[in-house]
């Protein structure tokens, strides 16, 4: 079935119009403070139903189906997460060049190291006091061009701060949306209109989301 441009809905916020969302886990902020801050690469695949599950697990352990996953979807969301925490960060964030390096160089057993023990050794590879640690595990493109499509674009992410030295989790939130129509959400049809009637592409639907995120972070 296509869906014409009159029937979508664009992208608002985790639980804002436009979104079925699935809930955001967070914790609290603490007095951690960053000094130095990396990105590191995103990991494809969750595990459990909590989201912080995702980070203590072996890599080996993270399950995704491929099919919801285009080939470098990874790489485009470390991408810009890295762009947006540099407005905020300037010198404070480590170039993603050498945070690459460092993820490639040290060592890994991708049976028995979980993300959270590799976003720490890179961290204190680079020098970092916190890193960014990311996951997706749905990342599936629009159907269609921008005023009719056949399936809407649906991403599903996460993002955790790491406290390099103590190994914690110190704050983290998610995103998982898919676009709706214009006729699910008739009584919030300012947002439709607002983002210019038209179908994202996942990459779109990801930008927004991780600008989503960030305003709900505390540091």
């Amino acid at each position: 079935m296509i869906i014409t441009a009159m029937g979508i809905l664009i992208a608002g916020a985790i639980g804002a119009p436009g979104f079925s969302s699935a809930g955001a886990a967070e914790v609290a902020p603490s007095i951690f403070s960053i000094q130095r801050l990396g990105v590191m690469p995103f990991f494809k695949g969750s595990y459990g139903s909590d989201i912080r599950s995702s980070l203590t697990c072996p890599v080996c352990e993270l399950t995704f189906d491929p099919g919801n996953l285009t080939p470098d979807c990874d790489r485009v969301l470390t991408g810009f997460v890295q762009d947006f925490l540099e407005i905020r960060y300037g010198d404070k964030l480590v170039p993603l060049s050498e945070v690459m390096k460092a993820s490639r160089e040290i060592p890994r057993d991708e049976f028995k190291d979980t993300p959270l023990v590799l976003a720490q050794r890179v961290g204190k590879a680079l020098s970092a006091n916190a890193m960014m640690v990311g996951t997706v595990w749905k990342y599936r493109d629009r159907m269609g061009g921008t005023r009719a499509v056949e399936s809407p674009a649906s991403v599903a992410f996460a993002v955790y701060l790491v406290d390099v030295e103590k190994g914690d989790i110190v704050w983290n939130k998610d995103f998982a949306e898919t676009q709706r129509s214009l006729f699910e959400n008739i009584l919030k049809a300012q947002s439709f209109f607002d983002q210019g009637a038209k179908w994202l592409t996942a990459d779109e639907l990801a930008r927004l989301g991780v600008k989503e995120i960030f305003k709900a972070f505390p540091y």
